[in-house]
Formats: C-alpha cells, structure tokens, sequence
C-alpha cells in the first residue's frame, strides 16, 4: 500500500489541517475553534497514515494528568480514531494503536477509551477490557436560593480568559481518583459544555452543570479550592430537584449519603492493571 505513516506532527501545518479534516470527516468534529483560541494541545499525540496529503487513518493518545488513590501519576487516553471507509479492514487501526501505545510506554499508569458501539469488538479483539464506570448521586434537599451565580459566554474572549484562567489553577476534584488537562477542560467549554458555565464569584468557583427535568447533573467543579457542595447546591437549587448526579468522585465535597450507580453508555475500555477499577470518569476527561 503506498501510504505512509507520520506522527508527532503538530509544527507542520498541511499535515495537521490534514488530521482536521479527517475529525471532520469521521467524526464530525471541526476542531478549528479550539485551535484558533490556542488550546491545541501537544499532550494530544497523533498516530496516523497518509495517503496523497490525506489522512486515511488515525489514532492519537492523550497523556493526561491523573490522581489515583492520592498520588499524582499520568494516564492515556486513546481518541480520535477512524479510518476512511475505503481503507477500512485492512488492520490500520489496530496498527496504529499498536504503535501509539508502543510510544506511550512507561509515560503512564494505565490507558482507557470510550467506545463507540460499532467500535466494541473491535477494542475486545484488540485486548481491551471493558469496565463498568460509576455515576455519584444524592437526594436534593430543599435549600434557600442564591442568586449570584453568572452564566459565562465562551464567545466572550473576557469569559474564555476566566475560565482558562480557572483550569490552569484547578485543584483535582477528587483524590479518589480524577483526570484532569487545562486544554482539554477548554474544549469542553467550547463544545460540550458550551451553554452549561457558570461563575460562582462568592466562592471563587467554576460549576459545569445542567438541569433535566428534576435532576441536577453537576459535569466539574473547577476551583483553586473545593467549596463543600453544601456551599455551592444553594447557588443551583431549584424547588423542584429531586436528584443531583455527580460525573466524579465526590470525596472532596463533604456530602453525607452519595450513593453509586453503573453509568451506562460511555462503553469505557481499559488495558490490562488499570490502576482503578470502578472509576467513576470525571466527563471533563473525555476526549
């Protein structure tokens, strides 16, 4: 096949429009925002084959910052990957993971993916194992409503530098265990928790949440120092709440009666020893 592999090529730009196009093209994706707002990450390491200046198939790993059981270490996370339906089984994938993880050896304690469905039997065939992943919840208890809580506009450049401001001096949130990168917590205000930011100035906070119906989904809690959640629900509350689910280990907050459930659909897959093994993956860490 003449086709060639490159890796580690970020500094070259047709190559790296070419690994953008691909997202484009396979998953949706177009990372040009979180690329012009400067927060590519060079943690973010692709492993790829080229085909006529194309991307045909690719596989990038993310070495991530962790806590685990207390102690500061680094996991990686395989994303990114695909291949171009004409290229498909002819084990590029697989290669590339292979060869991704090869590079990655002795820089991290463990390596876990989220799956797509089509993708299972693939991880399973390529010696993954799959996890179930747990989803921290509580009762909501009637409290007074605050009102100072400020919803921020990542279109904002004044917002954006805040928020940036607080990932590069959060604090882990959970000791337990916990994953966490500046520029990555950065994309999920760009793109997934884009309309989901809000400011608590009182308690010098950051809080990624949601409200379905009558459950509070609370996705991070960012903070040079982690309030006890007693001091942020206020700032959330509403009348109605009949349950807060908490995407991360909730040790840090001091709340009486969390409970763990299976968290179903992430699809998560871990090599072999993974440090932890039911972790509940705080949702910022997905890549």
């Amino acid at each position: 096949m003449d086709i060639q592999l490159i890796t580690q090529y970020w500094d070259n730009p047709e190559a790296r429009e070419a690994f953008k196009a691909f997202i484009q093209d396979i998953h949706g994706l177009d990372f040009s925002e979180w690329e012009a707002r400067g927060y590519w990450d060079d943690a973010y390491a692709p492993f790829s084959y080229f085909k006529d200046g194309r991307v045909i198939s690719s596989v990038c790993i993310y070495l991530l910052d962790a806590i685990v059981a207390g102690r500061q270490t680094k996991l990686a996370q395989i994303s990114g990957v695909g291949t171009h339906k004409n290229w498909r089984r002819k084990g590029l994938s697989r290669k590339l993971t292979e060869l991704g993880l090869q590079w990655a050896e002795g820089r991290h304690q463990g390596v876990f993916l989220f799956a797509d469905e089509e993708a299972i039997p693939f991880y399973h065939k390529c010696g993954f194992l799959s996890i179930k992943d747990g989803l921290e919840f509580t009762h909501a208890d009637p409290v007074p409503k605050k009102q100072d809580i400020v919803s921020l506009d990542p279109s904002d450049q004044k917002d954006l530098d805040k928020i940036y401001t607080y990932a590069k001096n959060k604090t882990p949130i959970s000791d337990k265990f916990s994953v966490s990168s500046a520029k990555l917590l950065m994309f999920h205000a760009l793109y997934t928790m884009r309309s989901n930011l809000y400011e608590i100035p009182a308690l010098e906070s950051l809080v990624f949440f949601a409200r379905k119906g009558d459950i509070v989904n609370v996705y991070d809690i960012v903070s040079e120092c982690i309030p006890p959640f007693e001091e942020i629900y206020p700032y959330l509350s509403s009348k109605r709440d009949s349950r807060i689910n908490f995407y991360f280990h909730t040790d840090k907050l001091g709340i009486r009666g969390v409970q763990t459930e299976i968290n179903t659909g992430n699809n998560t897959f871990v090599k072999k020893s993974f440090p932890v093994s039911t972790p509940v993956f705080p949702f910022t860490s997905m890549a």
